[in-house]
């Protein structure tokens, strides 16, 4: 046999033993992932879409269950989920770019913005509003029923529940607020800015803002009853993604596409330690985020991101059952190789 002959058969043997440790354990999750999520649906503690991905590839992507309270709609990937609290990345990810184009500076009081507010809306400032810490009170949801609504709730205000950032307070007026600023600067309405601005940059073809039961492809949240919720708006903005979609979201942040590492790492540094952000929990460190965290439910939905360098865990519910922590900290497991738990049957209301 010639040179040329043992060196293309070496190579070959090089490549064959390589792709039979690796298909192996590649297959061995996939059909540990299948098996956690198959016997979660069918104990009915999991009704939703699943996307994970492992060193930036993705390595399963499923739907389980029903798209609705009918029972007779299974879903299928392309649907769009409520991600909840998690589309308050968009205002948060809006603010940042309007700074980077020197639009708005974080000490910015929001009075520059909006002049109709109370004399108090010189004391918040824009970086208030992305930590929580504006002293702004609770959202009255029994008498907001639109945008509208609640601005004049604002105008009405004569004090704030306490000096703006001095504690943290974990409330939808500093989204509301966001919102607007970026609506009075854009000259958008929101809803279009986050189209136009931050979906269709990045390729998300198929999001959508504030959808209703009439919208295609637009997963309904049902609770453990069969009773299909009512979707309302009390205040607008809330965006819906597929899984696919809300991947290259999470890619987008990971890779600074829309904003700079600096903008990143403001958006994940907490008024304190635990305490939530404009992009939920995380870090970058020499210019790689090291972990993104965020969670939302609205409604009976309920969804979770976990992200960082080694995989991406995202899980999206229609029928929520307040367990999406255990599930992704079994997909952790199974991607690690470790053993993991079966989720259990949810405690019926």
């Amino acid at each position: 046999m010639n040179k040329i002959k043992k060196s293309s058969l070496l190579l070959f043997t090089i490549l064959v033993l390589s792709f039979s440790k690796a298909y192996p354990q590649s297959s061995q999750k996939e059909s540990n992932l299948d098996s956690l999520f198959q016997k979660a649906q069918h104990s009915k503690a999991f009704n939703g879409n699943v996307l994970i991905a492992q060193n930036g590839k993705i390595i399963y992507e499923k739907a389980f269950g029903q798209a609705d309270a009918s029972g007779v709609l299974p879903l299928n990937k392309k649907y769009r989920f409520h991600i909840g609290s998690i589309a308050k990345e968009f205002n948060a990810v809006g603010i940042m770019m309007l700074k980077e184009q020197g639009k708005l500076k974080l000490e910015d009081p929001v009075s520059r913005f909006l002049p109709d507010l109370p004399s108090w809306a010189n004391k918040i400032k824009i970086i208030h509003l992305l930590q929580y810490t504006s002293g702004l009170p609770q959202i009255k949801w029994s008498e907001v029923n639109q945008d509208s609504d609640n601005m004049t709730e604002l105008k009405k205000t004569e004090s704030l529940d306490f000096e703006p950032g001095t504690k943290y307070d974990y409330n939808n007026n500093n989204v509301f607020l966001q919102r607007r600023i970026i609506e009075k600067i854009t000259q958008l309405p929101f809803n279009v800015f986050v189209q136009k601005k931050l979906l269709q940059p990045i390729g998300i073809k198929n999001g959508l803002v504030d959808p209703d039961e009439k919208e295609k492809l637009f997963a309904k949240s049902f609770n453990n009853k069969g009773k299909q919720d009512l979707i309302k708006y009390n205040i607008s903005g809330w965006t819906a993604l597929n899984s696919a979609d809300f991947y290259k979201w999470s890619q987008a942040i990971n890779s600074f596409k829309l904003i700079t590492p600096e903008s990143t790492t403001t958006l994940f540094t907490p008024f304190s330690e635990g305490n939530q952000t404009g992009l939920g929990e995380g870090s970058v460190q020499q210019g790689k985020v090291l972990n993104h965290i965020h969670d939302g439910a609205a409604f009976n939905y309920q969804a979770l991101l976990i992200s960082n360098p080694d995989f991406t865990i995202i899980l999206m519910s229609n029928n929520k059952q307040n367990n999406l922590e255990a599930i992704s900290d079994s997909v952790k497991s199974i991607l690690e190789g470790k053993p993991y738990n079966e989720i259990k049957v949810p405690v019926r209301n």
